[in-house]
């Protein structure tokens, strides 16, 4: 039923967490608790189908240009910044701190499931 939902919503992020028994909740007394490998497995289920959907979402906008406010230098690559679309999407592009609190129009380049890599356009 999760996963209809999810595709019914059409989702393309999700905050969960392997399932696991609370003690003192009423749940974590209830007989027949899902096994661990199951749990597992209904996880990675859940998160597929997000980063599917995902995907599909980020693609219909690539070429695109959007406004982005700059959040960050990226910590993995000094040469780009981060910033964020108005839908909260991630896009990485080339910059430097200077334009860190700016909005600036960004072309959306690729889509790369859960972010984008785009060009600053002048």
């Amino acid at each position: 039923e999760t996963m209809d939902v999810v595709r019914q919503g059409g989702f393309d992020s999700a905050f969960t967490f392997i399932y696991s028994k609370r003690t003192g909740t009423p749940a974590a007394k209830m007989p027949d608790q899902v096994p661990r490998d199951v749990a597992q497995e209904r996880l990675e289920r859940l998160l597929a189908l997000c980063t599917e959907q995902s995907k599909m979402r980020t693609e219909m906008y690539v070429g695109e240009t959007e406004e982005v406010l700059v959040e960050e230098v990226n910590p993995k690559d000094p040469d780009l910044v981060t910033g964020r679309l108005s839908n909260y999407s991630v896009v990485h592009f080339e910059g430097n701190e200077d334009l860190i609190g700016k909005i600036v129009n960004i072309r959306l380049d690729e889509a790369k499931g859960f972010y984008y890599m785009g060009t600053m356009i002048p």
